[in-house]
């Protein structure tokens, strides 16, 4: 194990024997850290937080911290990360703010510069969120979704699998899997280039761009395609698609831009 003799390590931590600890790190003692991580200079971790192999943790950053809420008295809560993940400089990872409750991240993430993730954030795998993207308490996120540097997510959001959000944009309600959301918060399409890249099969984006046809079409009652969808989707991505609408939804659903493209079918 090399540790720096600048870092502090508290003797309860639990690290495994290769973690690398780089110079002036705080460690608290309900930390546990994973084979093959790596800590830069002045990272901090607090908390009751487990972080998976193979992590990064870039310089600045600060993970499982007492989330920023008022009503948090101090109660036992979890930041929980799994592997693979890249945090770069300056990221806050906040922990759950009710009692037994978490924070979670899943494996392959990349979390740039300045990036936020407050507490009771559920992240999957392979997510990428580009500098200072802010995550309020509570949001979701899908797998492989990226959200572009800026962009701010309203607490209680849920953003599906293979979305893309771009930069500064302020997502205020739920964004389906695959959608393409613009500058201004609205659906402008489908995200082809995540999907051309996740390798979906053509019958699945064939069936997902019949379901955003058939969800925006103008004049159309949203719970009739919801329903209509629900009956007809055969593939994986439909299903996956289909899912997420019968998900609990607290924000509604974002809808589509109010540019030329208003109501029309993604392409």
């Amino acid at each position: 194990m090399a540790i720096h003799p600048t870092a502090i390590i508290d003797r309860k931590a639990e690290l495994d024997s290769s973690v690398e600890v780089g110079p002036f790190c705080v460690i608290d003692a309900d930390v546990q850290l994973g084979a093959g991580c790596r800590l830069y200079q002045g990272v901090y971790l607090i908390g009751w937080t487990t972080i998976g192999e193979g992590c990064e943790l870039h310089p600045g950053c600060i993970i499982g911290h007492a989330p920023q809420d008022i009503k948090y008295g101090g109660e036992r809560s979890f930041c929980r990360i799994g592997k693979r993940n890249i945090i770069r400089e300056y990221v806050t990872i906040h922990r759950g703010t009710i009692p037994e409750s978490e924070t979670t991240i899943g494996d392959d993430c990349f979390l740039l510069a300045g990036s936020h993730v407050a507490h009771n954030c559920t992240l999957g795998n392979g997510i990428t969120l580009i500098n200072n993207v802010l995550l309020a308490g509570h949001v979701s996120v899908g797998d492989k979704v990226t959200i572009g540097g800026g962009a701010g997510i309203h607490q209680f959001v849920r953003i599906g699998t293979l979305a893309m959000v771009a930069g500064n944009a302020p997502v205020r309600m739920d964004v389906l899997p695959f959608a393409l959301v613009d500058a201004h918060g609205h659906i402008a399409g489908l995200n082809r280039i995540g999907m051309r890249r996740s390798q979906m099969l053509r019958e699945d984006v064939q069936e997902v761009r019949q379901a955003y046809r058939s969800l925006f079409a103008p004049g159309r009652r949203w719970d009739d395609a919801v329903a209509r969808l629900v009956e007809t989707a055969r593939t994986p991505a439909g299903r996956e698609l289909v899912a997420f609408l019968q998900g609990e939804s607290k924000r509604g659903y974002v809808g589509g831009s109010r540019r030329k493209t208003t109501n029309e079918a993604p392409e």
